[in-house]
């Protein structure tokens, strides 16, 4: 069966970097990719040692290219804890694992990373793009010119080696591919007679070429790949129980409760912790998915030993002071309503004489209000008294003076129609005597 030698290379992808002093002044920083990377021999022998030059000069490559790599046992210590905890995952981290290690692989890398698995192992390492880089192929091709017999007098030979990469970027959500490409890089040797080349350098160069030309590639097509929408990362619920109840259950650092109890998460690789006084914590690295139940088995720390010695000593205490815990609970609860009803006793008591002196309140401030109602209305009573009476004044003297202009009318109308020479007796006792001197009356 077919070698299949891989190398697996967990990267930060970074389309957005740039050199400092290069970069424009407020520019956004670009949205991280995160992108696992797998490379792949199926050329053969001739590369069998050649995978670690291979990461080495992709590592540098893609580096410039704005990716940050992550060094790859650390995944591949990421898969061999987690696989012990979901038996589905085992048969492909042990394809990968074998693949890397180079032994025999019962199935090829493109079959590992197909659909569901290329999700799952996605979301074991936290990455949203999968990377396959594959050596397809190396040839050699050699040209001779036999120059004998004419101007050029001498014959000449040249060996022409070609090595193709594969590349192939899966959306780690789905497993579909979003982006392929193939990169063929050569290097010509040139043969010539009486001079013979032997190099080991021709692979390590076309390997520098591939590896400078992979990168070029993707790195041309980051654009496209970030247009390109991932689906969001959905939570799933998963249950955590341990044989001693209680212990403090915490995930990547933040507590979320105790055994036993039913969490959520976003599913992948986590850090799980859970701890107990008097028992050894235990922790690690966990690959959680939908519907996963964990049972966890604690053990005795040494305080724990010299306190207890047996774990079930240690259970019977705990039992005991949870029932303590209870009874003490239900007595709190007890006193809690027993308070209640008093206060609610002290509460209506107090209401009720609120309320006494509310209507007292009420009452009193409804009197002041009749009394200055009614002071209001006497005082209206006793304005218009007087002003019917200043009416009634103004009306007589106003009937006195009509009285007054009509009798001087009639009094001038008498005047007027007496005859000339006649005064009424009342002129003739008024009007005053002319007196005569006596002189005049000798003459």
């Amino acid at each position: 069966m077919k070698k299949i030698l891989v190398l697996l290379t967990l990267v930060l992808f970074c389309p957005g970097l740039v050199l400092p002093g290069f970069a424009a002044e407020n520019a956004p920083a670009a949205t991280p990719l995160r992108a696992a990377i797998f490379v792949q021999n199926r050329v053969g022998d001739e590369f069998a040692g050649k995978l670690d030059v291979l990461n080495d000069l992709l590592t540098t490559r893609l580096t410039e290219k704005g990716f940050s790599v992550i060094d790859r046992s650390v995944v591949l210590a990421k898969f061999r804890e987690a696989r012990n905890l979901e038996p589905a995952l085992q048969r492909d981290v042990r394809a990968i694992e074998n693949a890397v290690g180079g032994a025999e692989a019962a199935a090829g890398l493109e079959s590992v990373l197909a659909g569901a698995s290329a999700l799952r192992i996605a979301q074991m390492i936290g990455a949203d793009y999968l990377i396959v880089a594959s050596l397809t192929s190396f040839g050699k091709e050699t040209r001779t010119f036999q120059g004998e017999g004419t101007i050029y007098k001498t014959g000449n030979a040249s060996d022409t080696f070609t090595l193709r990469i594969a590349l192939k970027v899966l959306e780690g959500n789905s497993g579909g591919t979003i982006y392929g490409d193939l990169v063929s890089v050569a290097e010509r040797v040139a043969v010539v007679e009486r001079l013979k080349i032997e190099s080991s350098e021709i692979v390590n160069k076309l390997l520098d070429a591939g590896a400078l030309k992979a990168a070029e590639n993707i790195g041309d097509k980051i654009q496209k790949i970030r247009d390109i929408p991932l689906k969001s990362a959905s939570v799933v619920e998963f249950s955590v129980a341990s044989n001693v109840d209680g212990a403090s259950v915490e995930l990547d650092g933040a507590a979320i409760g105790s055994t036993p109890g039913h969490f959520s998460a976003q599913p992948g690789l986590h850090q799980l912790k859970i701890s107990k006084e008097w028992l050894t914590t235990w922790e690690r690295t966990v690959n959680i998915f939908a519907g996963q139940t964990m049972n966890v088995t604690l053990e005795l720390s040494a305080e724990g030993m010299q306190r207890y010695s047996t774990l079930e000593r240690l259970k019977s205490e705990l039992a005991r002071k949870k029932m303590r815990t209870e009874m003490e609970g239900k007595e709190r609860e007890a006193g809690i309503e027993i308070r209640k009803e008093q206060s609610g006793a002290d509460a209506y008591s107090k209401k009720a004489i609120a309320d006494a002196y509310l209507k007292k309140e009420i009452a009193e401030a409804e009197a002041r209000k009749a009394a200055v109602d009614a002071e209001t209305e006497a005082k209206k009573a006793a304005a218009d008294a007087e002003a019917k009476k200043a009416a009634a004044e103004a009306e007589a003297k106003k009937n006195s003076a009509d009285a007054e202009t009509k009798k001087a009318a009639a009094d001038a109308e008498t005047k007027k129609a007496a005859p000339d020479g006649e005064k009424t007796k009342q002129e003739v006792g008024t009007e005053p005597i002319e007196v005569v001197p006596a002189a005049a009356t000798d003459k």
